[in-house]
């Protein structure tokens, strides 16, 4: 859970609340009375002429369907912390970090976490842990999915119109929210965007005063997307405490980016006929049962040997959300393999990519499927580092490197998915991982992208330079860890007139996680951003590996067009 209690300034500072009370605008017009009438700028027809108490009414009753709602899925909950601190310069860059995978269940009286297992991988941190790496938990975070679980309405807190406001296409009522003064037990303070047609809130900010959770909250603003028909379900929370000096923050000071997806997990997975539902329960397994939760395994299903190890694999990892549905960012990494192949008159067939949802920087092969975490694929900077990832996982495809019969069997047996990162290893011994490394840069040099291969050195750099402070982002859950075991070969190819020069604002050794990958929490399918990132102005803009703000552009689903008449 969350630790401490925040000053409310200081949240006012962070999320820019300013908290309406009846008195005028600022444009000087005078405040809207519960009983006035809501004049949408878009002119709603539906929506016209609702006062705001109606308005209000609206959204706690579609709250109260939500949460109802929520009940009835279990999805996948990522956090993601990096705690701060002024470096030598003066700039602030992280120090540590923290990580925590796990599903997400309010079938009880407060959202709760069960977290996946990580039982083989080893930690290498040696060093004593921070006081502050017990202040962070999966179930703290989660709980800023809702203002309030259980008791957001009318009896436990006061609302006040702010304005009208668009967030991307859709049209908001700007709320400021506050506890009512014997409502002892509740607490969320802050601003809430509740949009015009179907009075979902789609955006809050604020943070928790109340007695059970002030010592435990942090600040936060919190997003929501339309995934499911009319209702807006919760998707992306971004944390920040930013004033050490505050008193009462112990020194705390960091960021965190906390990501939700997995709600659609019963119909997840491309070999349909044996994508049964999940279970962590795997001694309970009933291929006649539809459960919540249920095993898949060749074992349950017909045709059970119509796929390889690795399809069953990939298959596992994609029922259990962890692993995107096959998709166009597959077509794009596979045509920078093909591209690599071609050149190097290699004929492999069958070789596929794939993309893991989770954000440690992670890379490995499956037979012939490579296999790339879209948190690698947020941070790389260009085309020409992404074909180093891909040369390094080929070279081992090229090298015939397996797992041996191992592979083939760690599968056999039904697991719960909370086991799998547990039980599922895909470490190469170090002399493999050397040899791919030198086969690795051979494929790469001889490809077209080795006149722009200056990024590569300098991404490693960038890369070695925070591993100390970032282990948990180079904490591999599959795979040996990516700072020590990849890419090395590739400092062969740094220019020694180009070095890492972090105060220099255009050059761009990584990028900020969640720069380039974007991911449908309801199907887990993603897409590249095709955008251009900014040009910066000055190196405090500058940050490699970090954790950035979550700023989503809003719309609604597409209403399924009716099909045309027949002409007889």
């Amino acid at each position: 859970m969350y630790v401490r209690r925040t000053s409310f300034g200081l949240a006012q500072a962070l999320l820019g609340l300013t908290l309406a009370w009846p008195v005028a605008a600022q444009d000087g017009t005078p405040a809207l009375q519960p009983t006035d009438k809501l004049q949408s700028p878009s002119q709603t027809p539906a929506r016209k002429g609702v006062t705001f108490d109606e308005f209000v009414d609206s959204a706690i009753v579609q709250e109260s369907r939500l949460t109802k709602l929520m009940r009835n899925f279990k999805p996948v909950v990522e956090t993601y912390v990096q705690e701060e601190k002024h470096d030598s310069e003066g700039r602030i860059s992280p120090r540590d970090d923290h990580y925590f995978l796990s599903r997400l269940d309010l079938t009880g009286n407060a959202p709760a976490s069960r977290g996946f297992e990580t039982g083989h991988r080893k930690h290498k941190r040696q060093k004593k842990l921070p006081k502050s790496a017990a202040a962070f938990a999966a179930g703290g975070f989660a709980q800023s999915v809702f203002p309030d679980l259980d008791h957001f309405d009318r009896q436990n807190y006061a609302f006040q119109f702010v304005r009208w406001e668009t967030l991307g296409d859709v049209r908001c009522v700007v709320i400021d929210v506050s506890p009512r003064e014997k409502a002892a037990n509740r607490g969320f303070v802050g601003r809430i965007w509740a949009e015009d047609q179907n009075f979902n809130i789609v955006r809050f900010t604020g943070t928790y005063t109340s007695r059970p959770y002030s010592k435990r909250s942090f600040h936060f603003d919190s997003w929501r997307l339309n995934t499911l028909g009319i209702m807006w379900m919760p998707a992306y929370v971004y944390t920040q405490e930013s004033d050490p000096n505050d008193p009462s923050s112990h020194g705390f000071w960091f960021k965190a980016q906390t990501r939700v997806w997995g709600y659609d997990l019963e119909h997840a997975g491309d070999h349909r006929e044996y994508a049964k539902p999940l279970t962590d329960n795997p001694a309970g397994a009933d291929p006649n049962r539809h459960e919540d939760s249920q095993n898949v395994s060749p074992d349950l299903t017909v045709g059970g040997t119509t796929y390889t190890p690795e399809d069953n694999v990939v298959e596992r990892l994609q029922v259990a959300g962890l692993m995107a549905p096959d998709g166009e960012v597959d077509r794009i990494l596979e045509t920078v393999v093909n591209n690599l192949l071609i050149v190097n008159n290699l004929d492999l067939a069958g070789v596929r990519c794939r993309v893991l949802l989770t954000t440690p920087l992670e890379s490995f092969v499956l037979g012939r499927t490579i296999v790339v975490s879209r948190g690698l694929l947020d941070v790389l900077p260009d085309e020409a580092t992404l074909a180093a990832v891909l040369a390094h996982e080929l070279a081992h495809v090229v090298l015939q490197h397996s797992l041996g019969a191992e592979f083939a069997s760690q599968f056999s047996l039904p697991v719960s998915d909370l086991e799998i990162f547990a039980r599922l290893n895909f470490r190469f011994d170090p002399a493999k991982e050397a040899d791919a490394d030198r086969k690795g840069q051979e494929l790469f040099s001889k490809s077209p992208y080795k006149d722009k291969a200056a990024s590569v050195p300098l991404f490693v750099e960038a890369l070695e330079a925070r591993s100390k402070r970032l282990p948990g982002l180079l904490q591999a859950q599959f795979s040996n860890d990516f700072g020590s075991s990849h890419l090395v070969g590739m400092q062969a190819l740094a220019n020694p007139s180009i070095r890492l020069e972090p105060n220099q604002p255009d050059q761009i050794a990584a990028l900020p996680l969640g720069s380039r990958i974007k991911v449908d929490p309801w199907s887990d399918r993603i897409e590249m951003l095709k955008s251009k990132p900014p040009l910066l102005e000055s190196a405090s803009e500058n940050r490699p590996f970090e954790v950035s703000p979550f700023f989503p552009f809003l719309k609604r689903l597409e209403e399924p067009k009716p099909q045309a008449a027949m002409n007889p």
